[in-house]
Protein backbone atom coordinates (compact mmCIF):
# COMPACT_ATOMS: atom_id res chain seq x y z
CA UNK A 1 0.00 0.00 0.00
CA UNK A 2 1.33 3.53 -1.00
CA UNK A 3 2.42 5.26 1.71
CA UNK A 4 -0.71 8.33 2.14
CA UNK A 5 -3.14 5.23 2.52
CA UNK A 6 -0.71 3.42 4.71
CA UNK A 7 -0.48 6.29 6.63
CA UNK A 8 -4.41 6.81 7.05
CA UNK A 9 -5.31 3.20 8.04
CA UNK A 10 -2.09 2.96 10.49
CA UNK A 11 -3.32 6.48 12.45
CA UNK A 12 -0.17 7.80 11.41
CA UNK A 13 0.93 11.12 9.53
CA UNK A 14 2.88 10.40 6.75
CA UNK A 15 5.74 12.16 7.99
CA UNK A 16 5.82 9.77 11.01
CA UNK A 17 5.76 6.91 8.89
CA UNK A 18 8.81 8.27 6.73
CA UNK A 19 10.81 8.52 9.46
CA UNK A 20 9.95 5.13 10.95
CA UNK A 21 11.24 3.75 7.71
CA UNK A 22 14.29 5.82 7.38
CA UNK A 23 15.07 4.65 10.85
CA UNK A 24 15.01 1.45 10.67
CA UNK A 25 12.05 0.70 13.25
CA UNK A 26 10.45 -0.66 9.91
CA UNK A 27 12.11 -3.44 8.54
CA UNK A 28 12.95 -3.60 4.96
CA UNK A 29 11.74 -6.27 2.95
CA UNK A 30 9.17 -6.97 6.11
CA UNK A 31 6.82 -3.74 6.48
CA UNK A 32 7.98 -1.76 3.33
CA UNK A 33 9.71 -2.09 -0.47
CA UNK A 34 10.59 0.30 -3.01
CA UNK A 35 7.37 -0.76 -5.74
CA UNK A 36 10.40 -1.10 -8.53
CA UNK A 37 13.31 -2.57 -6.65
CA UNK A 38 15.55 0.42 -6.81
CA UNK A 39 16.52 2.73 -3.97
CA UNK A 40 14.51 6.11 -5.20
CA UNK A 41 11.56 4.36 -6.17
CA UNK A 42 7.86 4.28 -4.86
CA UNK A 43 7.61 2.91 -1.36
CA UNK A 44 5.04 0.19 -0.42
CA UNK A 45 3.99 -0.52 3.24
CA UNK A 46 2.80 -3.83 4.22
CA UNK A 47 0.01 -3.07 6.60
CA UNK A 48 -0.23 -6.50 8.40
CA UNK A 49 3.65 -6.57 8.87
CA UNK A 50 3.55 -3.19 10.73
CA UNK A 51 0.46 -4.14 12.42
CA UNK A 52 2.25 -7.05 13.98
CA UNK A 53 5.23 -5.15 14.81
CA UNK A 54 3.20 -2.47 16.71
CA UNK A 55 1.27 -5.08 18.88
CA UNK A 56 4.69 -6.92 19.66
CA UNK A 57 6.39 -3.72 20.90
CA UNK A 58 3.03 -2.82 23.01
CA UNK A 59 3.44 -5.69 23.94
CA UNK A 60 6.74 -5.66 25.29
CA UNK A 61 6.74 -1.55 26.19
CA UNK A 62 3.91 -2.61 28.97
CA UNK A 63 5.77 -5.38 30.07
CA UNK A 64 8.85 -3.38 31.00
CA UNK A 65 6.31 -0.45 32.90
CA UNK A 66 4.65 -3.36 34.56
CA UNK A 67 8.14 -4.42 36.06
CA UNK A 68 9.25 -1.07 36.81
CA UNK A 69 6.23 -0.37 38.70
CA UNK A 70 6.18 -3.52 40.24
CA UNK A 71 10.02 -3.03 41.35
CA UNK A 72 9.25 0.66 42.71
CA UNK A 73 6.51 -0.86 44.14
CA UNK A 74 8.20 -3.54 46.51
CA UNK A 75 11.23 -0.94 47.03
CA UNK A 76 8.57 1.29 48.58
CA UNK A 77 7.31 -1.34 50.76
CA UNK A 78 10.55 -2.53 51.94
CA UNK A 79 11.50 1.43 52.72
CA UNK A 80 7.87 1.53 54.49
CA UNK A 81 8.72 -1.99 56.66
CA UNK A 82 12.37 -1.07 57.55
CA UNK A 83 11.73 2.35 58.68
CA UNK A 84 14.28 3.81 56.44
CA UNK A 85 14.14 7.60 57.33
CA UNK A 86 16.12 8.84 54.12
CA UNK A 87 13.88 6.95 51.79
CA UNK A 88 10.69 7.96 54.36
CA UNK A 89 11.46 11.23 53.96
CA UNK A 90 11.45 11.07 50.45
CA UNK A 91 7.86 9.62 50.47
CA UNK A 92 6.84 12.37 52.25
CA UNK A 93 8.27 15.06 50.24
CA UNK A 94 7.23 13.38 46.40
CA UNK A 95 10.78 11.63 46.12
CA UNK A 96 12.03 15.22 45.80
CA UNK A 97 14.52 14.95 48.98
Amino acid sequence: MHEPEAAKILALKPSTLRNMRRERSLDPGTHWVYATGSIGGPVLYCIPAIREMQRRRTVEAVRKEDERRAAELKHLQQAIEIYEETTLDQLVDGGQG
